[in-house]
């Protein structure tokens, strides 16, 4: 049945009924079901229908399953671009931005299990010195480099996993947002305004109503309403 939906949304994607193709792919997300597919085909449903900042969303859940993907994120590239109020990112380090970046290649459980492998591999290698199949000189230094790969790499998966676990994002999908100073409506109260397509982390939530933290630092709260999560 969700094959079926799924080939039906795309029919109606392709045949430019947009909004049709939407409710095809929520009704698969709301029956529980998850994809890289999915989100990228909703993701693309929703920008060519203008919705904006739910179009950031889908692509954004699209690329934390497939992170490698250059399609999603390029179309999430273009997504941003139409982003009202952009706000840039400070500039960081370059070893920092290369740390990121190496980091990002692949999903925690790809760095977990190509820590494991190389731990097998080094299990080998040890067999192998003990039946006499390398030089002790040779030995020392593979070992050393594997030694040294197997830390870098579970350091990398280590930040990858604590990272995951403290995420908390959402992306604003409404225009016109009114952050507040509490949990409540109030002129006096009102902090500063934001559109679709920002990406918040998330700090607090009550009731209705969430704190949220912008990268530039600005914190305030929001209807929960506006907001959709990050998977």
């Amino acid at each position: 049945m969700t094959e079926k939906v799924f080939l039906e949304a795309n029919k109606a994607l392709i045949a430019e009924n947009y909004n049709d193709a939407i409710d095809k792919y929520e009704s698969i997300l709301n029956n529980g079901y998850e994809s890289t597919e999915l989100y990228y085909n909703l993701g693309n449903a929703y920008f060519r229908a203008e919705y904006i900042g739910k179009s950031i969303w889908a692509y954004s859940n699209a690329l934390e399953i497939s992170p490698r993907n250059s399609d999603i994120a390029h179309n999430l590239s273009i997504a941003n671009t139409r982003i009202v109020d952009r706000i840039e990112m400070p500039k960081s380090f370059i070893f920092i931005t290369i740390y990121r970046y190496i980091k990002s290649i692949m999903t925690t459980n790809e760095w977990i299990l190509f820590g494991s492998f190389l731990i097998f591999i080094k299990s080998i290698h040890f067999s192998g010195m003990k039946l006499g199949l390398y030089l002790v000189k040779m030995y020392k230094m593979t070992s050393t480099v594997l030694i040294s790969l197997i830390m870098i790499v579970h350091i990398f998966a280590m930040d990858s996993y604590i990272d995951k676990q403290r995420k908390n994002s959402a992306i604003v999908i409404s225009n016109n947002v009114n952050a507040y100073s509490g949990p409540f409506y109030g002129d006096n109260s009102k902090l500063f305004q934001i559109n679709e397509g920002i990406k918040v982390n998330i700090s607090n939530q009550q009731e209705d109503w969430t704190e949220i933290i912008l990268i530039d630092g600005k914190k305030g709260w929001i209807p929960s309403e506006t907001i959709w999560l990050v998977k």
